[in-house]
């Protein structure tokens, strides 16, 4: 391959790049982006999100262990990445498609596991995530304590004769490894913890309906 092909086919693979990247930036434009359109697909009229779960094809929305005392994992499953994409503040309607064979006390029964289920989630999400920032603060103490050990050895042993310095390196060393640490807590893994909250909460706060799948006109 001559030098003018070598430059050529570098231009080629560089404009091939340039589209690349163009079309994904496209892609998290607000007309293009499909968490948009998914989420204007679930709303109605009303502002509310629906998710419809077809029941029709079950003998029973129970799990085989519970002796009819827990709905299926597998629909909890379902309703989970269905709402997955939605905004948090979007109100969410659950609507059971029973094929009109359910009676009303096993309507309730299965509102009330629902609600009872997501309800449950999100008291546990909760309680875990105070947990994570009490450990985070923990953490970040400690982080003081080996900062705040660093600057004493500093100015202990400025003009004694021990050489201090690794006392020195491993304090700051100590230091900042827990306060990152900590920082990790509060706000990576702290931002993940509470949109985890908030989607659980949404579906707690969920309504439990039983009917035709609610037909949603396409913006």
């Amino acid at each position: 391959m001559t030098k003018l092909e070598k430059n050529e086919k570098k231009k080629e693979v560089a404009q091939q790049n340039k589209e690349f990247f163009g079309r994904l930036a496209e892609l998290f434009e607000k007309k293009y982006r499909y968490s948009i359109r998914y989420e204007d697909s679930l709303i109605a009229d009303d502002g509310k999100a629906y998710v419809n779960v077809d029941l029709t094809k079950i003998d029973s929305p129970f799990s085989v262990f519970s002796y009819d005392k827990r709905i299926d994992p597998e629909i909890y499953d379902y309703i989970d990445k269905q709402v997955y994409y939605l905004r948090a503040a979007i109100p969410v309607v659950i609507n059971f498609d029973d094929g009109g064979k359910y009676s009303e006390e096993l309507k309730d029964k299965i509102r009330k596991n629902v609600i009872r289920h997501y309800s449950l989630e999100y008291e546990d999400k909760r309680l875990e995530h105070r947990k994570s920032l009490f450990f985070a603060l923990i953490l970040f103490l400690i982080g003081l304590f080996f900062l705040g050990l660093h600057f004493i050895s500093i100015v202990l042993f400025e003009n004694a004769e021990i050489d201090a310095r690794a006392l020195e390196e491993i304090s700051l060393i100590l230091s900042w490894m827990f306060i990152w640490q900590s920082a990790d807590f509060f706000i990576v893994s702290g931002h993940n913890k509470r949109v985890e909250i908030y989607n659980s909460g949404q579906l707690a706060l969920a309504e439990v309906t039983f009917g035709t799948p609610k037909t949603i006109i396409n913006k």
